[in-house]
């Protein structure tokens, strides 16, 4: 009987100091941070030749609720309703004076639905990394150098910052990784 007391003891020691763990607070508006891109030349299902691309972001939200249900198609999540997607990017292409222009064609066609999770245990934050997949066709190119800005509506509405990826070149074949460096990935790493 001593031994199983001492057993019980412990244990509920051990969930109090557990209970006790700091818990970590953030902003209910949620925060991106760009990571990384990765891009490859591939074909589409027509084979026409695309430039494929995995946009790689963070996101943090403080209490969680970022994300949709694929229920959430009426009122303020209707089609119609520019809440409809909570992910948006816009892209622009690097001109010879260096400086970044939308490319208009393609930004009306850069908007997401994020699905929901729900946050488990105490802590209600959502810390998450996101991956976006993106083809641009190569016959319709004619610039180097691409860069993105994006952000994320959550629940509530609220506005993540805006915030933009690396430059990210186009002119490079084969499968590159960048994320502020230009790496070409050997052909052993591609398999």
């Amino acid at each position: 009987m001593k031994k199983l007391i001492t057993v019980a003891a412990i244990v509920s020691a051990s969930m109090i100091w557990m209970s006790c763990e700091k818990v970590e607070s953030y902003s209910e508006i949620p925060e991106v941070e760009f990571t990384k891109v990765y891009l490859a030349d591939t074909l589409d299902k027509l084979k026409n030749e695309v430039k494929h691309q995995l946009l790689y972001f963070n996101v943090i939200d403080g209490d969680g609720n970022l994300g949709l249900n694929k229920g959430d198609t009426t009122d303020k999540f209707s089609p119609e309703s520019e809440y409809y997607h909570n992910l948006f990017l816009s892209v622009s292409a690097k001109n010879q004076d260096g400086e970044y222009a939308p490319l208009t064609e393609i930004n009306e066609n850069l908007k997401y639905r994020i699905p929901y999770n729900e946050p488990v245990g105490q802590n209600k934050y959502l810390k998450a990394e996101i991956k976006v997949a993106i083809d641009i066709p190569l016959a319709s190119v004619n610039y180097d150098t691409i860069r993105y800005e994006f952000f994320v509506y959550d629940r509530e509405l609220n506005k993540s910052n805006v915030t933009q990826s690396c430059a990210i070149p186009l002119n490079i074949h084969g499968t590159v990784f960048a994320d502020g460096s230009i790496k070409k990935v050997k052909e052993k790493e591609q398999k």
